[in-house]
């Protein structure tokens, strides 16, 4: 079911970015990461290499991890999600997996998901502070 469940939503999110209709990638990319993390953690359950127990935990590291590849933001994701779980036992887990999956996210594609919508909008982004110039009072 969870399977089903993934494909359905990875379909449907692509389909309303792509077609420009109104709606978010945030949660999507959640119910995605979460999705993949607990299909892995269940496979390992199977083969018997993993108590079925530590299956939420796998679901929060992947949800976390998506959230830093589609975003570039590992320190968001692994807060937001060590602040869900409260378990002091996978903040080490999510560290190392959203550090990787922003790093390989980024050898892809320079911009996440977010700046790329802007670019793709017409919005200029620089993507270094030593190109931003201006202060506080040049928006005010």
């Amino acid at each position: 079911f969870v399977v089903l469940l993934l494909v359905g939503k990875m379909l449907a999110t692509t389909s309303s970015v792509s077609s420009g209709s109104p709606g978010g990638v945030f949660t999507p990319t959640l119910l995605v990461g979460g999705s993949i993390g607990f299909v892995f953690a269940a496979g390992l359950v199977h083969a018997g290499w993993l108590p079925a127990s530590a299956i939420g935990g796998y679901a929060l590291v992947g949800m976390a991890a998506a959230t830093a590849a589609t975003t570039h933001a590992p320190l968001l994701a692994a807060v937001m999600a060590f602040e869900l779980s409260g378990d002091y036992a996978i903040a080490l887990p999510l560290l190392l997996a959203t550090a990787l999956a922003a790093a390989f996210s980024r050898r892809l594609r320079a911009q996440s998901i977010y700046t790329a919508e802007l670019s793709d909008g017409g919005a200029e982004w620089q993507l270094t502070l030593s190109g931003r110039r201006g202060s506080v009072n040049d928006a005010c």
